[in-house]
């Protein structure tokens, strides 16, 4: 079985991005657990080695086509 990525160390790799979307995505717990369940799903699945901070950045990297919450900061729903 593997780890579960937490929140927690989603909350910590945010913390350490200077990214405009890094503050709003620290304060947001569905974002947080989106990226670490997918963090997981994608290891899983994939088998491909990456780090957990890279991914995370891929993520802020691509917000745009990820839409809704995850590029919509000025709606905190």
């Amino acid at each position: 079985m593997s780890k579960i990525t937490t929140t927690e160390e989603i909350a910590a790799i945010l913390a350490g991005f200077d990214h405009p979307l890094a503050p709003y995505w620290l304060n947001n717990d569905l974002i947080k657990k989106t990226i670490a369940t997918s963090y997981d799903y994608w290891v899983e699945d994939t088998e491909i080695p990456m780090s957990l901070a890279d991914f995370v950045f891929q993520y802020l990297e691509h917000a745009e086509y990820l839409g809704g919450i995850f590029s919509n900061i000025h709606d905190p729903s």
